[in-house]
């Protein structure tokens, strides 16, 4: 099976050849393109663009990247995964529900993170919003305190919306090397070191503008999976829809935990 890079190099001379809008057909394993070729056949079978093909594989290179992040880490030591949720987004709603299953599933103990009060209306208050995060990281600090990150073969953080950057700034504070799942970060997110990160996020999410959230992504090397007209629940309103987005999103997640 050919490597990431040798993938990229082919789609590279295909498109200056034939251009970037010429079709082509991939083989997928398990969600992940391992080929394309010219013309469908029984592996080649999804068509895309060289484009969307060359934009895919970079992306799936940066997922195998951040998943292999803590690769190091001692297998026979305890694993943590530290939950930090959102103002309105608690630890009991999907998104955070279902990763802290699937975080005990494969080993993890959990601890939940609180906030206690935080400001209302902080949505485009750049001072309310501060003040949140502010609040929020002191209370952290003071929850968090007692753990002996050290003890830790594997540390996870899993984090939704302002938690995100909650999440990133007591990773960098304390120097801790742990894998991050950031569900529709804020822009504030991206301020912070993201390397073995991943990041969800919803086209329609009014706290987050999309074209910015994906330049930030871009500059950190963090794979940024896009849910189109998805808000900032990586919900559209429709049950059957959004099942399906979760279900994909869980797929992604899981394969993020459980690798290397």
């Amino acid at each position: 099976m050919k490597t990431y890079e040798e993938l990229l190099s082919d789609i590279e001379e295909d498109m200056e050849l034939m251009g970037a809008s010429h079709i082509v057909y991939s083989a997928e394993e398990n969600g992940v393109i391992t080929d394309y070729d010219y013309l469908p056949s029984d592996l080649c079978m999804t068509s895309t663009t060289l484009k969307d093909l060359q934009e895919k594989l970079h992306e799936q290179m940066l997922y195998d990247k951040a998943s292999a992040y803590t690769a190091g880490a001692d297998k026979n030591a305890p694993k943590l995964a530290v939950i930090f949720p959102g103002i309105g987004y608690t630890a009991d709603k999907p998104l955070l529900y279902y990763t802290t299953r699937l975080a005990k599933k494969h080993g993890y103990q959990i601890q939940t993170v609180s906030y206690g009060t935080l400001p209302e209306n902080i949505r485009g208050d750049s001072a309310k919003m501060k003040q949140a995060f502010e609040l929020a990281s002191e209370q952290t600090e003071q929850l968090l305190h007692g753990i002996d990150w050290s003890s830790y073969g594997s540390i996870l953080f899993i984090s939704k919306s302002i938690g995100t950057a909650i999440s990133s700034a007591y990773a960098f504070r304390h120097n801790l090397k742990v894998k991050s799942i950031l569900f529709t970060p804020l822009a504030e997110t991206f301020s912070f070191p993201l390397q073995g990160s991943i990041a969800f996020h919803g086209t329609a999410d009014p706290w987050a503008e999309t074209d910015s959230v994906q330049a930030l992504a871009t500059q950190k090397e963090v794979p940024l999976f896009l849910t189109k007209n998805a808000n900032h629940s990586l919900e559209t309103g429709d049950v059957q829809t959004d099942l399906s987005i979760l279900k994909t999103t869980m797929d992604r997640v899981e394969r993020f935990i459980i690798n290397p």
